[in-house]
């Protein structure tokens, strides 16, 4: 989904000036979403990702509305430990709390799966995983909402057919 070199297999939302240097996908301006142009029912994403230490930014995945895009309309999986009511980095928003947990000025890996009902997140090694079917599909979006944030090795798999 990032060829290294552009964004053209997302659509932008919002301000964020989100580019590519080098080999990551960065923004460290403004607040908006990178929003992939089409949608999957069953997915697994594993990428790299550094933040600093205010930085706020989500991964919604299985989009049912990408005009209101929501904990209501998609599966919200914070990538920051901000707003810990919901819980920390890992959790998934109104469904799986998981603690806090060091994320800040050092690279994280994460891999979200989404196969049927069951939803798993794994950051750093550590795994939460929940069963929900309220959303069956739809595109994954990253949400970004101010902070130094950087992408690499950005892997997206549809389980079944690659």
């Amino acid at each position: 989904m990032f060829n290294s070199s552009d964004l053209s297999a997302w659509l932008k939302s919002g301000n964020a000036n989100w580019h590519v240097n080098g080999l990551e996908v960065v923004a460290n301006q403004g607040k908006g979403m990178l929003i992939s142009k089409f949608g999957v029912p069953d997915l697994q994403l594993d990428f790299d990702y550094w933040m600093g230490e205010n930085t706020q930014a989500t991964i919604f995945i299985r989009c049912i509305n990408t005009s209101a895009i929501a904990p209501d309309t998609a599966y919200e999986v914070r990538l920051s430990n901000a707003l810990q009511l919901s819980g920390g980095a890992g959790s998934i928003i109104n469904l799986l709390k998981m603690n806090p947990s060091m994320v800040a000025n050092q690279w994280n890996h994460i891999q979200v799966s989404a196969i049927g009902a069951q939803i798993s997140v794994t950051l750093n090694g550590v795994t939460g995983t929940v069963v929900d079917s309220r959303f069956a599909a739809g595109p994954i979006a990253l949400n970004y909402q101010g902070g130094d944030l950087r992408l690499k090795n950005f892997n997206f798999t549809i389980p079944g057919r690659w």
